[in-house]
């Protein structure tokens, strides 16, 4: 990023107000939150449409909402969010990062597939493991529990791990 005399972030008032209002009206609406499922929810509103009788007989869908519940609001609430972000942003958005392009060039289709990978992973991983886990970093870090903490060093460890792993060392860095 070019270092110049204009900001590259939002106002922080209005951004600050932004994600309050957000917060309420969710809090209002659905009540307060506990995880970011929504994938699932939607899911099993899909099963419940097209096999009732195995949404019905599998505890997992069981312990879950169904669609309309925060949940799928929540996740499209941050599609929504995120498309409104990167095209009010000040500076543009690159869709292929300025790292990636310089190790796999700058073909956004090979970019789109490791990210919707990642992020299945990451998505299928918190459901087998029962729950959400951004949640328990940034609930349990502000809590101070032990499990939170521990889980945001190995969170943090695994992703540095992975972005040597991916990208090398860096020269200057």
């Amino acid at each position: 990023m070019k270092n110049n005399n204009t900001s590259a972030y939002w106002n922080i008032y209005p951004a600050a107000i932004a994600l309050a209002g957000i917060i309420v009206f969710i809090f209002a609406t659905f009540g307060p939150p506990a995880s970011s499922s929504g994938f699932v929810s939607a899911l099993k509103g899909l099963l419940q449409a097209v096999a009732p009788d195995y949404a019905a007989s599998k505890a997992h869908y069981q312990s879950i909402p169904g669609p309309g519940s925060w949940l799928l609001a929540f996740v499209l609430g941050m599609a929504i969010g995120g498309f409104i972000a990167g095209r009010t942003f000040p500076q543009p958005v690159r869709d292929v990062p300025e790292i990636w392009e310089a190790k796999f060039g700058p073909g956004r289709l090979r970019r789109y597939v490791v990210t919707f990978t990642g992020g299945f992973l990451i998505l299928f991983s918190s459901r087998l493991a029962g729950g959400c886990t951004l949640g328990l970093f940034i609930s349990g870090s502000a809590q101070l529990a032990v499990s939170g903490l521990y889980f945001g060093a190995l969170i943090f460890g695994a992703a540095m791990l992975t972005s040597r792993l991916i990208y090398g060392r860096q020269k200057g860095r």
